[in-house]
C-alpha cells in the first residue's frame, strides 16, 4: 500500500453501521471497519438512558487497516443504545440503536416489489394496506436498511415512517410488522432485492451478491426471506435446487449466522407460457414442476421452509399480485412457529398431500398441515352452497389425466374417482400454470401443487 494513502487513512465503518441501527439479539456482534495500520480501536456500547457501558472490545487494525472485532449477545430488553468506536483521535458514534430480530428480504421482483406500489396494479378486492401503512406515524419497533443505492449514497437505517418505508419490500416490511407485534421486540428488515434477477446473480460471485450484500457482511442477521425464481423458471434453468443450496449455505457463511433459517415464497400462478407472447422454455406445466424444484431446494437446504400463495392473484397475466401484506403475514407465521417455537402457534402452512391410497375405483388423498380441518371455498352466492374441488386429476396405468370429482372426506383426506378410471393409480393437483385451487385448510392457507403415484 501506498505510503501516502496510509497516513490518510482515517477510521471508517459500512454503512450497515449507522444510527437506528438494529442489533440481532442473542448472538455475537461482529462490528469491523478501517483505521490507520496496527492502530488500536475500541468498540462499546453505552445504554443512552443510564449511560452506563453494556460492553466494550479492544483490538487492532492490521497492516492493511482493516479490523473486526465482536461484541458479545445482547438480550431485546427495551434498551436503546449508543455505539462509540474509537482507534487514535478518531472517534465514530452512533445513536438510537435497539436490540431486537434482523432478517434479509431478498429476491427478484415479487420481493423487490415496494410499499409506494407505482404503477403496479392494485388490489381488486378490500383495501390496500400497504397505501394506507404509508400513512401511519413512525413506529420505531421497525426499522428499515435499503440496498441498492449508489455508492457514498448515505444508505442507512431509518425508523419505519411513510417515507421511509416507501420504497422498500412491502412483503419485508409486513412480515416485520406482524413480527414485532407478535414478539415484542424491535425488528429490522434489510432489504435487499432486484426485479427480473436470476439466483446465479445472487450468489457469492454474481453482481447483485457483490453490490447489494457482500458490503453488509458479516453484520449478525436472525434469518432470511428468499421470493425469487420467475427469470429462472422462463429460462429454464434446470439446476435450480443446486444453486438454492449453494445459495442459502454461502450466505449463512458470508453473516457468520449458520443456524439462521431461509424461507422461500413458492412463485405464484401466472401465464409463464405466454409471457411477452413470444416463444420460450416454458410449457402449462412448467410452473407446477418449478414448484417441485422449490421444494426440492428448500428441503436439501435445511433450515427452511416455504409458503405458498395461489390463492393471492386477481389476474393470471400479471406477474406481480398485490396482495404483499398477506404474503408478509405468512412468512411471520412460519418464523412464529418455525424460529421462535411462539406456543400455540397458529397453523402456517397450507395442506400438504403425504400420502396415496387407493381403495376399489378412490384414491385417496392424505394432507398435513389442515388446522382444524380440510375446507372448500365456493363462489357461489348461494350462502350455504357446497364446494365441488377443482384442479384435481386422476390416472390410470395408461398415464392419462382426467379432470377428477373430489370430496373431502373426514378432516384430512380427498377422495378422487373418475368414471374412466376404474383403477387409479396416480393423482395430482394444481398441475396447471394457471391453476388457483379452492382447496384450503380451516386458517384459510391454500392447499400445496403434489403429484403422487402408487
Amino acid at each position: 500500500m501506498n505510503l501516502l494513502l496510509i497516513h490518510l487513512l482515517a477510521l471508517v465503518m459500512p454503512q450497515i453501521f449507522s444510527d437506528n441501527m438494529i442489533l440481532q439479539q442473542g448472538r455475537n456482534l461482529p462490528v469491523w471497519g478501517q483505521a490507520d495500520p496496527a492502530a488500536a480501536v475500541q468498540v462499546t456500547l453505552f445504554d443512552e438512558a443510564t449511560g452506563k457501558s453494556v460492553a466494550k472490545v479492544k483490538g487492532k487494525a492490521d497492516r492493511e487497516g482493516n479490523w473486526k472485532l465482536q461484541l458479545p449477545s445482547l438480550k431485546a430488553e427495551g434498551q436503546q443504545l449508543k455505539m462509540v468506536v474509537v482507534s487514535k483521535k478518531d472517534e465514530l458514534q452512533f445513536t438510537g440503536i435497539a436490540v431486537g430480530e434482523v432478517w434479509v428480504c431478498s429476491g427478484q421482483s415479487n420481493m423487490a416489489y415496494a410499499m409506494r406500489r407505482g404503477t403496479m396494479a392494485p388490489p381488486r378486492k378490500g383495501e390496500d394496506l400497504a397505501a394506507l401503512e404509508l400513512e401511519k406515524p413512525a413506529n420505531p419497533a421497525i426499522r428499515v436498511f435499503l440496498c441498492g443505492g449508489r455508492p457514498g449514497s448515505g444508505n442507512s437505517w431509518k425508523i419505519a415512517d411513510g417515507q421511509s418505508i416507501a420504497p422498500v419490500s412491502a412483503v419485508g416490511y409486513f412480515f416485520a410488522k406482524n413480527l414485532t407485534e407478535a414478539l415484542g421486540v424491535p425488528v429490522g428488515i434489510i432489504s435487499a432485492s432486484s426485479g427480473g434477477s436470476l439466483i446465479s446473480q445472487w450468489m457469492e460471485t454474481g453482481m447483485l451478491y457483490n453490490s447489494q450484500l457482500k458490503p453488509l457482511t458479516p453484520f449478525a442477521v436472525g434469518g432470511f426471506l428468499w421470493y425469487q425464481g420467475e427469470s429462472d423458471l422462463a429460462l429454464g434453468t434446470k439446476d435450480y435446487a443446486s444453486l438454492y443450496v449453494q445459495l442459502t449455505s454461502s450466505w449463512r457463511a458470508a453473516f457468520e449466522s449458520p443456524d439462521a433459517p431461509f424461507y422461500s415464497v413458492l412463485i405464484c400462478p401466472h401465464t409463464y407460457s405466454d409471457r411477452m407472447h413470444h416463444s420460450n422454455f416454458v410449457t402449462s406445466e412448467g410452473l407446477p414442476l418449478f414448484w417441485q424444484e422449490q421444494l426440492k431446494a428448500v428441503t436439501a437446504a435445511g433450515n427452511g421452509e416455504a409458503i405458498f400463495n395461489s390463492d393471492l392473484v386477481d389476474n393470471l397475466e400479471d406477474i406481480h399480485p398485490s396482495y404483499k401484506w398477506i404474503v408478509g403475514a405468512r412468512l411471520a407465521k412460519l418464523a412464529l412457529a418455525d424460529k421462535y417455537k411462539v406456543e400455540n402457534a397458529a397453523e402456517w402452512s397450507g395442506p400438504r398431500a403425504t400420502e396415496l391410497r387407493i381403495e376399489g375405483e378412490k384414491a385417496i388423498v392424505k394432507f398435513t398441515h389442515c388446522a382444524e380441518g380440510l375446507k372448500g371455498k365456493s363462489n357461489s352466492v348461494e350462502p350455504n352452497s357446497i364446494a365441488r374441488l377443482k384442479w384435481f386429476e386422476v390416472a390410470g396405468k395408461d398415464g392419462i389425466w382426467h379432470q377428477a370429482f373430489a370430496e373431502i372426506v373426514g378432516t384430512d383426506e380427498v377422495a378422487v374417482t373418475h368414471p374412466d378410471v376404474p383403477a387409479p393409480v396416480s393423482v395430482r393437483f394444481a398441475w396447471r400454470e394457471t391453476a388457483q385451487p379452492n382447496l384450503f385448510n380451516s386458517e384459510g392457507l391454500p392447499a400445496f401443487p403434489f403429484i403422487l403415484q402408487k
